[in-house]
């Protein structure tokens, strides 16, 4: 057997027990923890949020729990007429890709709302892209974060009829890089494959 199916056969090995680096969570809330785990109207007591306009509502565990055994989660649209717009608390972030997750929900439709990671990221969502009671729609995004920030994830929820788009499990993950060994064999395999082509051509 020649060097480069020596190699090649290493590099599968290595394909076969080296793993990706587990992704690391640098924020995570699935509200549960909120008000001692009791639903509540118009909520501005959040541990990690802000609620810079309007209002929220803190739903489930049997309180307007239209999503039933998923704990404590939000409706944007509180009860006020005013739909909420809620802050997270700054978020260090390096300059490479992140997972954003979180679960969308809605009772009702022509609700509309933007997520925004500073300016690394903006989207608009509706309805389309929600589950429906009594069941959430994972929505899950990629971004690429150019520098080191510290950004704030916001959910601006526009409209105002007090039943908005639900959210549940939010989540920030840096998105798993390949391990250094992994690396090194691809590597070998590059530098001993092209001189073994050269070698067969010459």
């Amino acid at each position: 057997m020649t060097k480069f199916w020596i190699a090649c056969a290493a590099l599968v090995a290595c394909l076969g027990v080296v793993t990706p680096s587990r992704a690391q969570v640098v924020f995570s809330d699935n509200f549960d923890s909120e008000n001692g785990g009791v639903g509540v109207l118009n909520y501005t007591g959040f541990a990690a949020w802000t609620v810079s306009n309007g209002s929220v509502d803190l739903a489930g565990n049997g309180f307007f729990d239209f999503f039933p055994g998923n704990g404590l989660y939000l409706d944007l649209d509180g009860t006020t007429g005013d739909a909420g717009v809620i802050t997270s608390t700054p978020i260090a972030l390096a300059p490479t890709s992140y997972l954003l997750e979180f679960d969308l929900g809605t009772i009702s439709s022509g609700n509309t709302m933007t997520v925004s990671l500073g300016a690394a990221y903006s989207e608009v969502f509706s309805e389309a892209s929600a589950g429906t009671s009594p069941t959430f729609n994972k929505i899950t995004r990629t971004i690429n974060v150019p520098s080191l920030s510290a950004l704030p994830l916001v959910f601006d929820h526009q409209g105002g009829d007090n039943n908005g788009l639900f959210i549940d499990n939010v989540r920030i993950s840096r998105v798993p890089e390949p391990t250094t060994v992994l690396l090194a064999a691809i590597g070998i395999v590059g530098v001993i494959s092209r001189r073994h082509f050269a070698n067969n051509s010459a």
